[in-house]
């Protein structure tokens, strides 16, 4: 369901960081492979299709085998205290599920990079829905613009398509309301103290995104 307006006219406000929250969503690090077909016509006019690849190699090293290791042990270690799903790309899905505990939810999701704290949505809570009987859900998300810290200039990838639309699948898998927003923001870079303060901001991830 998507929101109009701004999640405070409607009663949401972003939780404190050190506020309990019910579960957690990872992305499964991998480098990313971009397929496409080229077409090559031979001496006898049969049209031949090749497969070639394309892969980021500036996120991981060792094809992200030792990332994944960590990235599995963080995850087990936060569901021994709440729900954990970890998406992973349609290639990765079975390498991911074998690597982490069946109490985690592993679910495919298409995406550029694994950093969801900054593609992720921004989650919001109506804390004042509960106590005044109004029927605005008590939580939704807002979906900031991601340019991969720095757009195509200084971005730190060429194609952040696919993050773009993580959070959107995210709320959409949850059932929560979905605030779009235009401006250019790492979910990472703020973090607030549950009231209407901001308490800690990094100003240049702030500054080069708009």
């Amino acid at each position: 369901m998507e929101m109009n307006g701004t999640p405070a006219l409607h009663g949401y406000l972003m939780p404190a960081e050190w506020e309990p929250h019910s579960q957690c969503w990872m992305g499964w690090p991998v480098r990313y492979v971009r397929f496409f077909h080229v077409f090559l016509f031979s001496s006898c006019c049969d049209m031949v299709s090749l497969t070639a690849l394309h892969e980021r190699l500036d996120n991981w090293r060792d094809d992200a085998l030792h990332a994944q290791r960590v990235f599995a042990k963080v995850a087990t270690a936060i569901s021994k205290f709440e729900p954990v799903t970890v998406c992973a790309s349609a290639a990765q899905w079975e390498n991911a599920r074998s690597q982490l505990p069946e109490n985690i939810r592993v679910i495919e999701m298409s995406m550029n990079g694994s950093w969801f704290r900054d593609t992720g949505p921004t989650i919001v809570v109506n804390k004042s829905s509960a106590s005044s009987g109004a029927q605005a859900p008590k939580v939704a998300g807002l979906d900031w613009n991601f340019n991969s810290w720095g757009g195509v200039d200084d971005g730190c990838y060429r194609d952040w398509s696919l993050d773009l639309q993580v959070a959107r699948k995210i709320l959409s898998t949850e059932r929560l309301p979905r605030f779009p927003h235009s401006m250019v923001l790492e979910g990472g870079s703020i973090h607030v103290d549950g009231e209407e303060y901001i308490a800690q901001g990094f100003g240049e991830c702030i500054l080069i995104s708009p």
